[in-house]
């Protein structure tokens, strides 16, 4: 078996992108929004007797996870759904596909990547999680296992997206069309069970598969639901978390096939 990271294609993919400045301008975005989040919960006059300090990491631990979690999974699609159709612009892409590589190591190679852009923007977040838990009293254990549903979340978005860059022709569209699809999936499709849940008013194993199909699977659910129930305890159900990964885990397959069959119909 190959190893992976030997890949050429994911050697010169990431050489390109780390030379560029807009990625480390991300990376200071993401440390310095939850610096300053994290100083002001400080500065907050707090009741007397009272530390600031819990305060302070319950708001710093819901932000790292849930507004940098979905910014994780906006920008890992952006990211990726150039990666291909980029080649088709500056007439690489020729000469990718006529190399003894193949299409399918051609978009393992882009697919791993745009994983480890998004793994890098979210190791980014560790820091404030580990202080959120000194700090608030949050269970650290829980708050991982949080992340990395983030990070799972972002895969998937970024597989999906690759693969419909693979499929259109110009950046443009495969940013519309990635924009579109993330919308249909992560406000339509709720939106839909929403409807069908008020109209049918299911109840016990109805509403449990309902939830599987419109709420459970996106990006951030199953971290709102371990959130809520505050990452420990006997009655946790870990139903939610399950079914999220196993839909994404779909989602970043069929999203790399799209980028292989993509791949496939390019003929020089």
């Amino acid at each position: 078996m190959k190893n992976p990271f030997g890949n050429p294609v994911y050697r010169l993919d990431l050489r390109s992108r780390v030379r560029e400045k807009r990625l480390w301008i991300l990376a200071v975005f993401f440390v310095l929004v939850p610096l300053v989040l994290s100083l002001l919960g400080l500065v907050e006059p707090s009741k007397p007797g009272r530390s600031p300090f819990p305060e302070a990491g319950q708001l710093l631990g819901g932000f790292a996870l849930f507004s940098h979690g979905a910014l994780l999974v906006l920008l890992s699609a952006l990211g990726a759904a150039q990666r291909i159709s980029q080649e088709r612009e500056r007439r690489t892409l020729p000469a990718l596909v006529n190399s003894p590589l193949g299409a399918a190591r051609i978009a393992d190679g882009k697919l791993l990547g745009a994983w480890t852009f998004s793994a890098w923007l979210a190791c980014l977040t560790l820091p404030f999680l580990a202080v959120a838990s000194l700090w608030g009293g949050l269970s650290a254990g829980g708050l991982l296992c949080a992340w990395l549903l983030n990070v799972a979340a972002a895969f998937a978005a970024a597989a999906l997206a690759l693969g419909l860059s693979g499929l259109f022709g110009r950046s443009l569209s495969a940013y519309l069309a990635t924009g579109a699809v993330l919308f249909l999936w992560c406000a339509v499709v709720p939106i839909v069970g929403a409807m069908v849940g008020g109209l049918s008013d299911p109840d016990g194993a109805g509403l449990q598969v309902l939830a599987t199909l419109a709420w459970y699977h996106l990006p951030l659910a199953p971290q709102v639901w371990l959130f809520s129930e505050g990452f420990a305890g006997e009655n946790v159900s870990l139903w939610p978390p399950a079914a999220a990964l196993l839909v994404w885990a779909f989602v970043a397959w069929a999203g790399r096939a799209l980028a292989v069959r993509g791949l496939k119909r390019e003929v020089y």
